[in-house]
């Protein structure tokens, strides 16, 4: 009798534990679901904001958003995305190319 009980009583804590194991495991997958879920929402929202105009857009630099020849970036920022390097050539090549 107290065999039966004794062997009722593990397999219900063989049940317990695989519940608790179960609950474990779901609350881990909505962690990384909803971290995703977060992610793509950024991601989603990057690519409305650069195919859409609306006040948001306007009110954030925006290197997409150019009115007569003008966009909202910062002076600054238009300056390092406009400045190309120069080209250089080494004088003794010059020189080599001029005699020939």
């Amino acid at each position: 009798s107290s065999r039966v009980l004794w062997t009722l009583a593990v397999t219900q804590f063989k049940r317990y534990n695989k519940v608790l194991l179960d609950t474990t495991a779901i609350q881990a997958e909505k962690a990384q679901l909803e971290f995703e879920n977060t992610k793509l929402r950024a991601l989603l929202k990057q690519y409305l904001d650069g195919i859409s105009v609306n006040q948001e857009v306007l009110a954030t630099a925006n290197p997409l958003m150019v009115v007569n020849h003008r966009s909202n970036l910062p002076v600054q920022a238009t300056r390092q995305l406009i400045m190309v390097k120069p080209t250089v050539v080494e004088a003794a090549h010059v020189l080599q190319y001029q005699r020939s």
